[in-house]
């Protein structure tokens, strides 16, 4: 079946004790009589019963309440609610899955959910209200651009219509409003489809405002966040993975399928021949593959000679010099590593740090060391099995086996951790306020993004950071190189995103600053599932377990919240992966931020070659303010000749984004 109409249909039998069961039957007989538009309104009402009903906070009620809580969550994601002999079956269709109405759909509740906070209420009241600020009365719709000035400007010589700059929004005060940045980054942000999240580990806010208009409104806002950390389609780009090494080893060639078409079909086509041609000689071949192979052989060494470095080892009985491991010593370290894991629960995070060798020593780490260690022993062990004197062949021996790609992939990823940490970041907020969205301010956020002046802050904020992950596995203060060279992000929607499409600036040297597609993802996602049944999630997993296991630290695994999720509906003897597939399929774009981007995310290279020099204020600026003028002639002012700007902007009222009128 096609998979844009493909239906996904999953039963949904959590494992209940009897007297919970008894109740989930005459629930679901419930739900089996109800109209459908109406079946997850009799869940609520029977969570709502159960709750008002006072239970005893017992493992079993909390394992009720939490199958209801997904129930409720996952019928406002679209699943739709059927009953097959007494057994509730879910059922949903993949093409509406990632229907950009349904995908906004699904995102409303939890949206509308943030706003029943009460200090989310006071926050939205407080920056709607007026106030007096330095003789004026303003609000934060004094930070919304007035249309009328724009359609002024644009019936005019259009030299100024708008001056765009980049604020980083930081705690401070806005000097046309008073108002904190961060709070005017924030207001905007509660406008989004999506709902407010706060994002730990590195992270940089931006506003990019007017200048041309008094309080210099809001033009737009971006935010970068951490990189993620497993993203095939990405990882294949860069050459991250050994289906990258496996296609680098291979002779370049075009393929082309020829055909014809049939006389009589209203132009269908006969399957021709499939005809290859090869882009490269025999002996350009030969050259490329063999100056491959000893950079990549050179480059995975050193992959894992610098992460044995960087792991504290004097408690695992190890010495670093340690040419021929032994595999007796990898399963001493597993065995170590598997005790100690059923130790590490009720886990803290230690703040304010000076002795990183009593944290590396702490149960939690001291289980991942082992882990770490077990793995990049057992990959070198590997690659001395298979040595060849010729690296190409060395290689090619080590890509033919099972055991031996998995080698490569342990170098792979040793390497890959310390540079999604630290020089790549993604975008997780862009766009336009409106008016500007009109002017293709999305086009010009999307840029600024990627500007100098974000690379520059990215790196002073954070080149003199510790990075705590990092210190704890080696035992001492590490300071990771902090220069930025990738961004990445996805669409919203299947369909993309326009304010991504065909950007592709100049910037020096042929070097163009491009948003790349590279590839579909579908992905799993944890967005859809309310606080509500993450805290009961979170309650049923700490009685089972005897306190917690998830804590939000390093150490116990990536993306605690999806964790959570996952663990809490194997708990309920639900396939958690049915559920956490968004089943939306997004476009993955790359942005290469330096000459040289993926040679030194490789580990290559130890420099970067960025298209302007980073230590010079004034070429930061000057690279930043070209990108500007990019937009402005390449975007902006073709825009007005394209559509009818002065109507969209005079049917334009302020009011309308409003986070009160919009909640």
């Amino acid at each position: 079946m096609d998979s844009k109409t493909a239906e996904i249909l999953e039963p949904f039998e959590p494992d209940l004790d009897i007297e919970h069961r008894v109740l989930f039957k005459e629930l679901i007989s419930k739900v089996e009589s109800a109209y459908p538009h109406y079946r997850g309104q009799v869940i609520q009402k029977g969570l709502e019963a159960y709750l008002s009903s006072s239970p005893t906070e017992s493992i079993e009620s909390i394992k009720y309440i939490v199958s209801l809580s997904v129930l409720i969550d996952l019928a406002q994601q679209g699943w739709g609610f059927e009953v097959h002999n007494e057994c509730l079956m879910l059922r949903l269709q993949a093409n509406e899955a990632s229907d950009k109405d349904q995908v906004r759909s699904r995102l409303s509740s939890e949206r509308k959910a943030q706003f029943l906070d009460a200090s989310v209420v006071r926050f939205i009241e407080k920056m709607e209200s007026e106030k007096q600020y330095q003789g004026r009365t303003i609000s934060i719709r004094s930070l919304i651009g007035d249309s009328r000035v724009l359609i002024n400007r644009i019936n005019g010589d259009r030299n100024g219509i708008v001056k765009p700059y980049i604020q980083l929004a930081s705690r401070a005060r806005d000097e046309h409003t008073g108002y904190r940045l961060s709070d005017i980054w924030r207001y905007f942000r509660y406008t989004w489809a999506i709902p407010y999240k706060t994002m730990p580990g590195r992270n940089l806010f931006y506003l990019v405002r007017d200048a041309s208009q008094p309080y210099h409104p809001v033009i737009g806002i971006f935010a970068l966040g951490n990189a993620v950390l497993n993203l095939t389609v990405r990882d294949d780009e860069i050459g991250w993975t050994t289906d990258a090494i496996a296609s680098n080893l291979r002779r370049r060639e075009q393929v082309n399928h020829m055909s014809q078409p049939l006389r009589n079909t209203d132009g269908q086509k006969t399957v021709g021949a499939v005809v290859k041609r090869y882009l490269e000689t025999e002996q350009e071949y030969a050259e490329r593959v063999s100056s491959y192979s000893e950079r990549t052989m050179k480059t995975l060494q050193g992959n894992i000679k610098s992460a044995i470095e960087d792991l504290y080892i004097k408690d695992l009985g190890y010495h670093r010099q340690t040419k021929n491991p032994r595999i007796e010593k990898v399963s001493e370290l597993r065995t170590l590593a598997a005790q100690l894991r059923t130790q590490a629960i009720n886990n803290k995070k230690t703040a304010h740090i000076d002795d990183f060798e009593s944290e590396a020593k702490e149960t939690l780490f001291k289980k991942k060391r082992a882990e770490e260690l077990a793995r990049l022993l057992e990959a070198t062990i590997i690659f001395n099995k298979h040595k060849q004197e010729d690296a190409l062949q060395w290689l090619k021996e080590l890509m033919s086996s099972e055991e031996g790609r998995k080698a490569i992939n342990t170098a792979l990823v040793a390497n890959r951790k310390t540079k999604i940490g630290s020089n790549m970041m993604e975008i997780i907020v862009c766009g336009a306020i409106p008016p500007y969205n009109e002017l293709l301010g999305g086009k010009l956020v999307s840029i600024l993004a990627c500007s100098p002046q974000v690379i520059r802050d990215y790196t002073e904020k954070y080149e003199q950071q510790i990075s705590e992950i990092a210190s704890r596995m080696k035992g001492k203060k590490v300071i990771r190189d902090s220069r930025l060279a990738f961004l990445g992000t996805t669409s919203l929607y299947a369909v993309g995103s326009s304010q991504y499409n065909r950007i592709n600036v100049p910037m020096a040297d042929g070097f163009h600053l491009k948003y790349k597609k590279m590839g579909i993802t579908e992905g799993y996602g944890t967005v859809y599932f309310s606080k509500r049944t993450t805290a009961a999630m979170m309650r049923l997993l700490e009685l089972q377990d005897g306190g917690r296991r998830i804590n939000n630290i390093f150490g116990e695994g990536t993306s605690p919240r999806f964790r959570l999720i996952s663990k809490g509906l194997s708990s309920l003897g639900i396939k958690s992966d049915a559920f956490l597939q968004h089943y939306s399929p997004r476009i993955v774009f790359s942005i290469e931020l330096a000459k040289n981007t993926n040679e030194f995310l490789r580990g290559e290279t130890t420099t970067l070659d960025f298209p302007f020099n980073i230590h010079d204020e004034q070429s930061v600026f000057d690279k930043t303010q070209e990108l500007i003028d990019f937009w402005y002639h390449r975007w902006l002012l073709k825009r007005l000749e394209s559509v009818d700007i002065i109507g969209r902007l005079e049917g334009f009222d302020p009011n309308s984004i409003l986070v009160s009128t919009t909640r």
